[in-house]
């Protein structure tokens, strides 16, 4: 009786399963073996289809933000909403991802900012790169916020994008140390309150139960 052929691996399918590997273990407690069997693919043929393990982490972490990212970020530039809900549904997105159980905690791209600071110099660079794409789009969104009114004329963009940026990271590290979605959403809604909004040029805030609150 002759033998079948090795079922074929789809290489999209076994990239993602990499991805989960390094984003649930990190670059340093994940060895090629793990990923060998979290893949599905023998040695050989995971060196050949994607590289060594630098390259495949790198290419795992373009994988997770072209996953989960790049829908996110295309809404965001986007700006078919007020920018306050823009930023609401931005990081709400976010807390989902983190506080989703089918997925490793936390954000791979945060995680992975962490764990590059004693990896190879090319994924600091990879990390760094993806980071700035972030902060680029979130500062983007402001700039048009300001364009349209509906943030005031004087915002100072740089800042306030910064602060957002390291929002999105906090929000990530709060959801892989376990905290809850009340507690997260929460801090979500008490940034949001940083933003300088104007509406038929009065500026106000959001409460609690986000009703403006008029400020002169």
């Amino acid at each position: 009786m002759t033998r079948g052929r090795p079922r074929k691996i789809d290489t999209k399918d076994a990239l993602h399963s990499v991805m989960l590997a390094f984003w649930q273990n990190g670059y340093s407690g994940t060895s090629v073996s793990d990923l060998a069997e979290a893949s599905g693919m023998a040695k050989p043929g995971l060196y050949a289809a994607f590289g060594d393990k630098e390259a495949l982490f790198e290419k795992a972490l373009l994988h997770y933000f072209e996953t989960y990212g790049g829908p996110v970020f295309e809404r965001l530039g986007k700006a078919q909403k007020h920018v306050l809900q823009d930023f609401r549904d931005f990081f709400g997105a976010i807390a989902d991802l983190t506080l989703d159980k089918n997925t490793p905690a936390g954000c791979f791209l945060v995680n992975a900012l962490v764990d590059c600071t004693y990896g190879p110099e090319r994924h600091r660079e990879v990390v760094t790169g993806l980071r700035e794409s972030r902060y680029n789009a979130i500062r983007s969104r402001l700039l048009k916020a300001v364009e349209a009114g509906e943030l005031r004329k004087d915002a100072d963009v740089d800042r306030l994008a910064t602060f957002l940026d390291g929002q999105f990271s906090a929000i990530a590290l709060l959801g892989r140390g376990g905290s809850s979605e009340s507690d997260v959403r929460t801090f979500i809604e008490t940034g949001l309150k940083s933003l300088p909004i104007c509406d038929d040029g009065v500026c106000f805030e959001e409460s609690e139960h986000q009703a403006p609150i008029l400020r002169q």
